[in-house]
């Protein structure tokens, strides 16, 4: 009878899909029992993560675990090494966030680009025309470039498209035989892209070859950083530096180099930034439908249905 552990509590839309299971007992951690994560390792035989790391250690002590499910796409916090070496598959939800994570890339888009922080501060003060003088950044017929053209990218590019920008991709992960959607302009050489692009929006995994490859000083006089993906991806002190000294526009922010972000760090101190806490896939129907993927994900492996796009780790699947 296989016991699935759930990190913390995720919709129930996943967890009645898990309990509907007949074979399965399930331990489900509120928010506030993650230090009895790994005790609880012990007894699974397959584990949702839920804003839940997964390191060495914990997977040393996990002598039945039989698969992993990621609630979300992300798995910079998941030593996959240590899986591969047990031939634990990986999987995650790559179709769950898409929509949501592009939404709240158009939306600090549009709020550096309309300065919706200062003028919604400045009327609160009565500050009704304070700095009307100075132009607004406008959308239309702009430049972006996506990086990293997977399932979000190209949902940002598509919203992207409908403010009439032009739209380029860079993605050195896409199949040279892979088609871009009509409108998206494929992009081979990224530092000529940056370079010309006057939006540039992170749909980026982190790893050791993406870490710090976006260099904001290395960008377009005057445009528009957006990063959704992993905070390490930017050289996060370029990055201050080129929006203190003007170099960037401005630049809005779900990610950074550490989280949570510290009140001192320099970036909280900018206008010229909009900042939020690493939240934007989660919308009420992201949220559903990452439970309902994540929970399926670790019945079809025990009904040994596992698809093999939702692996990470495909090699292990390998007889």
């Amino acid at each position: 009878m296989p016991h699935i552990l759930v990190s913390r509590k995720i919709a129930e839309p996943g967890i009645a899909l898990l309990r509907a299971e007949p074979s399965f007992t399930i331990d489900v951690l509120d928010a506030s029992c993650s230090a009895q994560f790994t005790d609880r390792l012990a007894n699974a035989d397959g584990v949702i993560l839920c804003f839940q790391p997964l390191r060495t250690a914990d997977i040393a002590v996990a002598t039945q675990l039989k698969v992993v499910s990621r609630h979300g796409v992300g798995y910079d916090s998941v030593d996959v090494t240590a899986l591969d070496e047990r031939r634990i598959p990986l999987t995650i939800t790559p179709d769950a966030n898409a929509v949501s994570v592009a939404e709240h890339a158009l939306s600090l888009l549009l709020a550096v680009a309309r300065r919706t922080s200062f003028f919604d501060l400045e009327v609160r003060k009565g500050n009704w025309s304070t700095n009307a003088t100075m132009p607004m950044f406008e959308l239309a017929g702009k430049r972006a470039l996506i990086v990293g053209a997977g399932r979000i990218g190209t949902a940002t590019a598509h919203r992207l498209r409908a403010f009439d920008m032009q739209v380029q991709a860079y993605d050195p992960a896409l199949p040279d035989s892979a088609t871009l959607m009509s409108g998206v302009q494929r992009v081979e050489h990224l530092s000529d892209a940056l370079a010309q692009a006057d939006v540039v929006s992170l749909h980026l995994p982190l790893t050791e070859q993406t870490r710090h490859s976006i260099n904001p000083l290395a960008m377009k006089q005057g445009s528009v950083l957006i990063n959704t993906s992993r905070g390490p991806v930017v050289d996060e002190a370029a990055l201050v530096q080129a929006l203190k000294n003007g170099h960037l526009l401005g630049a809005g922010l779900d990610v950074f180099e550490s989280e949570p972000l510290c009140a001192e760090h320099p970036l909280v101190g900018l206008g010229n930034v909009v900042l939020s806490p690493h939240i934007s896939s989660l919308t009420d129907g992201s949220l559903r439908r990452m439970a309902l993927e994540a929970a399926q994900n670790v019945i079809d492996y025990f009904r040994d249905s596992l698809d093999p796009a939702v692996v990470v780790n495909k090699q292990v699947l390998a007889s």
